[in-house]
């Protein structure tokens, strides 16, 4: 068993807890993969193993009893606080006297009750959504506070070791799990996407290691790093569960600050902490967009702070949500009807492309576009000599743009609504072009009342959508091309890909897909000739 002393290394160790641990990509050869057969996690012999985190303990005839008495009444509290679901859905076994170190966070957490409010106050929005996904994949309620000791639940956090997002995803962890990463977004600063990511990986290395406390071992050094650590105890003959074995010091103190955090949201009043109960119902709603603008916009859209908005919408690292395709974003539930209202009639920035001349301050551009050069500096890396541009570079400027721009404000799964505050029936079928009847077939049980958080489905019919024409991009114009030819581009000096991408407003991907020549190399040379519109 690991020997655990109170030295000056645990002490340090307690001045790192909200500092925010990366998702490791080292990966080696999985220990001990299990399979679901007959209802239970199996190994290749066959063997029962670990099974899926529920309440294990069933208790005497009369404990069982007793909690049947009780089991209506904290099934009623439930589905009013997500708290209470988290609590009744605890499933990862602990053993306080083979780890001490749970003692010694709960200890340092019970004595800052401050930080932990603080925790919980950030958390809020999120936990929702959270909770449903580990309900319908019957995983554990301690992994809806895991956030709380990788991010802090900051959705813009970003460790040195360049992890990123509440789930703290390294790179290529991220990639390995669907969260696309490139200039315009980033995956893990997406909450649903690498919530999803977060959830499927867990689950991976469960099954990998048959046990809670190893798979968020895993998840904190990696997959190679616990196998390790656990072929050495078992060729020494020792025990090899999580506390026992020789890990990395942050690794060893992951677990227990996870359930450490879970003995004070279980029973806060015995830490004296007021814990506020959290309504059963979603915070936020998904809304598509087919829009370019910045997130001051957007925010401004949904009469929000830009530090609201940027909490559910992390995953746009130049502050600009710019896409060639519909774009999700997410908005408080009271927030999407204003959102949609101002969209459809309002104004906004969208930016595009300017060349910058060599000598140009950015204070006359500036002005020349009416906005701060703190703002112009906030979408882009201005290369300046002496406050002046050091050479000629592509910047992005805003443009005002007042148009009607198509929203769908289903929930994530297609050709379905969430049903909102002062929704009704009439209400929704009119907003999808649909009629109450069309409504009530396709939702048999549908009565004439709505619930918030109740999902009404969509008939298949897509006539029934309301379709507006997308903001399309600059279209760039050409003496010599048709709209059937491709257009090119004459390399200048100072050029790259990137800055080449922003100037017609395309990927990097689409240059490299269209010119064969660059798909091995980034680099481009003056006067070369770049296909920058597909043939």
């Amino acid at each position: 068993m690991a020997h655990v002393k109170m030295n000056r290394l645990s002490l340090a160790v307690l001045a790192l807890l909200f500092s925010y641990p990366a998702v490791a990509e080292e990966s080696l050869t999985n220990y001990r993969p299990l399979e679901w057969q007959d209802g239970a996690f199996r190994d290749s012999t066959g063997d029962a193993a670990a099974t899926l985190p529920q309440d294990e303990a069933q208790g005497e005839t009369a404990e069982a009893a007793r909690d049947a008495v009780e089991g209506e009444t904290i099934a009623q509290t439930s589905q009013d606080d997500v708290w209470q679901r988290i609590r009744n859905g605890f499933g990862i076994a602990e053993d306080t006297s083979l780890n001490p170190l749970i003692g010694l966070h709960e200890s340092w957490f019970a004595a800052r009750p401050e930080s932990v409010l603080r925790l919980v106050e950030r958390s809020r929005p999120y936990l929702y959504h959270i909770v449903e996904e580990l309900d319908r994949r019957a995983m554990p309620m301690e992994i809806a506070l895991l956030p709380m000791i990788e991010s802090a639940y900051n959705s813009a956090a970003l460790s040195p070791a360049a992890a990123s997002g509440i789930w703290q995803f390294m790179p290529a962890t991220g990639r390995d799990y669907g969260l696309r990463q490139d200039n315009w977004y980033d995956g893990r600063g997406d909450f649903t996407a690498a919530t999803r990511a977060a959830l499927d990986y867990l689950a991976k290395l469960y099954l990998d290691f048959g046990d809670w406390q190893l798979a968020l071992a895993a998840y904190n050094c990696g997959e190679g790093c616990v196998t390790r650590a656990i072929r050495r105890n078992a060729q020494e003959g020792l025990p090899t569960d999580y506390a026992s074995l020789d890990l990395p010091n942050e690794t060893r103190h992951y677990v227990p600050r996870l359930l450490a955090i879970k003995k004070l949201i279980d029973s806060p009043e015995r830490y004296s902490l007021a814990i506020e109960a959290l309504p059963n119902q979603p915070y936020f709603d998904q809304v598509t967009v087919r829009a370019s603008m910045d997130v001051h916009s957007a925010a401004r859209l949904a009469n929000m702070s830009s530090n609201e908005f940027i909490a559910l919408n992390a995953a746009f690292p130049r502050k600009l949500i710019h896409s060639d395709t519909p774009v999700n974003l997410l908005l408080p539930v009271d927030k999407v009807d204003t959102f949609q209202r101002n969209l459809e009639t309002g104004t906004w920035d969208t930016w595009k492309p300017y060349a910058v001349k060599k000598g140009e301050r950015p204070g006359t551009i500036a002005k020349r576009f009416g906005v701060s050069v703190a703002r112009l500096a906030e979408h882009n890396q201005l290369h300046l000599k002496r406050g002046k541009f050091a050479g000629p570079q592509t910047i992005l400027v805003p443009v005002k743009r007042r148009t009607v721009a198509s929203t769908d404000t289903t929930s994530p799964s297609t050709g379905r609504h969430l049903v909102r505050r002062g929704d009704t029936l009439f209400g929704v079928a009119r907003r999808y072009g649909l009629s109450v009847t069309q409504l009530a077939a396709a939702n048999p049980k549908l009565g004439t009342e709505l619930k918030i958080g109740q999902v009404v489905r969509l008939p298949s019919s897509e006539s029934g959508a309301r379709e507006t024409e997308p903001i399309q991009p600059a279209q760039l114009k050409t003496a010599s091309a048709s709209p059937t030819q491709a257009a090119r581009y004459t390399v200048k000096s100072g050029d790259n890909l990137n800055a080449i991408a922003q100037r017609f407003d395309i990927s990097v991907a689409d240059i490299k897909a269209w010119n064969p020549g660059f798909r091995k190399t980034s680099m481009v040379r003056a006067g070369q000739k770049v296909i920058v519109r597909k043939p």
